[in-house]
């Protein structure tokens, strides 16, 4: 008779008298703070980290104005829609269309690696603290971490987001399940667990307090997990660092250049004109140096066709 799967049990940690919270006393703010060069040094691996790949290498990038417009090229004839994108571009010069295309595109790349760099960061803020790994997935951190007045301690899964909208709905229960399959399956558990769900950036552009913190219900008011929490930035980063939030976003400023600088607003002016170049020798202007509606249409078309033809 096969054995019957049982739930995530009740974690043996202090809680608030009202709920499953755990009790804030657990989790006070590092004093003294963290060195601003330990911060640095943090944020610098997380850089170094989300520029590479899988196998460790950097990833490739265009450097050069040729790389950055035969890239905006192969954009637009791979992924422009046959309907709008004429419409579109034929209301537009060959130069303004590289600023619109080109820069945007490197805006959500960036975006996507910043992403994995959020969750780099915390894990490697947590680990000038305690011993922490990383988890089977990208974005999950592994930690044990001391907790004042409960002498146990509590090994920390969690799961690392850039935004509240990264994990919503229904995902948040997926990540929670998970979170906490990876627990039940850890065989040398000698302390309480909790599960948690970590965002790295405020919604909507407010940064809470320290008591940013909660646990996640279903649309019935039913917690998703008896052992999972969510974390956001205006507790996360006070509590590893003891500094404010938006203190560690400032450093990130001062050297994110060093590791995503924007290459087409760098060559903008050589991009640009670049660009028309090649769009008046592939035949696409018009005599006033507008895009050419239908040849675009004709330009995409045949682009899709090739593509289908390598697949």
């Amino acid at each position: 008779m096969a054995k019957k799967k049982t739930g995530p049990t009740l974690q043996r940690y202090p809680r608030e008298e009202d709920g499953l919270l755990s009790v804030t006393g657990l989790f006070p703010r590092m004093s003294p703070p963290m060195a601003e060069r330990d911060i640095e040094k943090a944020i610098d691996a997380a850089f170094q980290r989300c520029i590479k790949n899988k196998k460790g290498e950097l990833k490739e990038t265009p450097k050069t104005p040729v790389e950055l417009v035969n890239l905006c090229i192969k954009h637009l004839k791979e992924r422009s829609d046959p309907v709008l994108s004429p419409y579109f571009v034929s209301q537009l010069k060959a130069e303004d269309l590289y600023e619109l295309d080109a820069v945007s595109y490197e805006m959500q790349r960036h975006r996507m690696t910043i992403g994995v760099f959020y969750q780099y960061l915390i894990l490697e803020l947590m680990r000038n603290r305690w011993q922490v790994f990383d988890g089977s997935r990208e974005g999950d951190i592994i930690a044990d971490i001391d907790t004042p007045g409960f002498e146990k301690g509590l090994r920390v899964y969690m799961s690392v987001k850039k935004s509240k909208d990264t994990v919503g709905g229904q995902d948040i229960g997926g990540v929670i399940r998970r979170l906490e399959n990876v627990a039940k399956e850890e065989k040398n558990l000698t302390r309480p667990y909790i599960c948690v769900v970590g965002v790295a950036t405020p919604p909507k552009g407010k940064i809470k307090d320290y008591s940013d913190r909660a646990v996640k219900c279903n649309r019935d008011g039913q917690a998703y997990s008896l052992n999972c929490e969510y974390w956001g930035p205006g507790f996360i980063f006070p509590y590893v660092t003891g500094r404010e939030t938006i203190e560690i976003y400032k450093k990130a400023i001062n050297r994110v250049a060093n590791y995503l600088p924007f290459m087409t607003l760098k060559f903008r002016k050589e991009c640009s004109l670049l660009l028309k170049k090649k769009m008046e020798a592939l035949g696409l202007l018009n005599t006033n140096g507008t895009i050419n509606q239908t040849r675009f249409l004709s330009f995409i078309i045949e682009g899709k066709r090739e593509q289908k033809q390598k697949q």
